[in-house]
């Protein structure tokens, strides 16, 4: 009888360890009564001012308070926030979604300020194993993200729905729709273009003599570059630079360098209006010269020159002709 005593204590205590584990392993609420579980998120600021920034970071940030307290929970177990976003698709960097202004994206994240058991924003999709006095979320955050080199302005419209949800408990739905704000930019052009897409330079037929000895005509080629979506009170600077085929910055190969057609021992040198070779790396773009402002544009100019000039070794007749490309550089 003693033996059967022992026996049932034994599977009582086992029994309640079991159960206290499987509590621990649950989320609850650390407050009662329990939250509404629906928050709705009040209309954005109506304008958004960019600030420079380079691409991939932050131009501006709204911070949009949806609840004015936070409920805490205790969770052993898992928890985390979802997010769909509607009028808004992904932008190719991490939880960035393309807007209709060129060159802004938007990321969303969540926030409890002050709340360090929160640790500061945090970005849906995510999901945590476990929690102590876990606050839910307050605040919406915006982050305006540079998405490339050209930048617009306009207006930005989408919804947005997540669910903050913890094992065992009903989630938390917060809902924003038609959310909208107008995009203002003062500091970024939308884009700079050359007003001659393609430009042919006629280098005409030279002696091999007279390359190997220096004497060559330089032929002169201009470019006006237009630059759309910026009135600096001071010309903003925009700069150039060149790929092609090169040995050296300014020193352009011929088109098919070796095959038995085209010419040998020369090379065509590019030079700006002052002499200087042309850059062909961007740590050494040139600046280009600003003109004048027109009604939708501000308007820049680069002069530059190409003659032949030896590279090397016996100059030999043939085809001589070269492409060069130029990459203008702004905001």
């Amino acid at each position: 009888m003693l033996f059967k005593k022992i026996l049932s204590a034994l599977t009582l205590v086992a029994t309640l360890a079991g159960t206290h584990s499987a509590f621990a392993a649950s989320c609850r609420w650390e407050y009662y009564p329990p939250p509404e579980n629906i928050r709705t998120i009040p209309p954005l600021a109506s304008t958004t001012s960019l600030s420079p920034a380079p691409i991939g970071k932050v131009m501006a940030r709204q911070t949009i308070s949806f609840y004015t307290s936070h409920y805490a929970f205790n969770c052993g177990d898992k928890w985390g926030m979802t997010l769909n976003v509607t009028g808004l698709e992904p932008a190719g960097l991490p939880n960035v979604y393309k807007t209709s202004v060129e060159g802004v994206g938007i990321r969303i994240g969540f926030d409890v300020p002050g709340s360090g058991n929160w640790g500061g924003v945090k970005y849906p999709p995510f999901e945590y194993s476990w929690g102590l006095l876990q606050p839910s979320p307050t605040h919406l955050i915006l982050e305006f993200i540079r998405t490339g080199t050209a930048v617009g302005k306009g207006p930005i419209s989408f919804g947005l729905s997540s669910d903050f949800w913890a094992t065992d408990l009903s989630p938390i739905k917060i809902v924003g729709t038609g959310l909208t704000t107008e995009v203002t930019n003062s500091i970024y052009f939308s884009a700079c273009e050359a007003q001659v897409k393609s430009l042919i330079v006629p280098m005409g037929k030279i002696a091999a003599a007279n390359i190997r000895n220096g004497n060559t005509q330089a032929q002169n080629f201009n470019l006006n570059v237009y630059c759309k979506g910026l009135r600096p009170t001071q010309p903003a600077p925009v700069k150039i630079y060149f790929q092609g085929a090169t040995t050296s910055d300014g020193l352009l190969k011929f088109n098919d360098a070796g095959q038995s057609h085209v010419a040998s021992g020369a090379a065509i040198e590019l030079t700006n209006g002052k002499g200087t070779r042309l850059p062909f790396t961007p740590s050494k773009a040139l600046n280009l010269d600003w003109q004048h402002s027109q009604p939708d544009a501000e308007v820049y100019h680069f002069a530059g020159q190409a003659r032949y000039v030896p590279s090397g070794g016996e100059v030999k007749a043939g085809k001589a002709d070269a492409v060069v490309s130029y990459v203008l550089v702004y905001n």
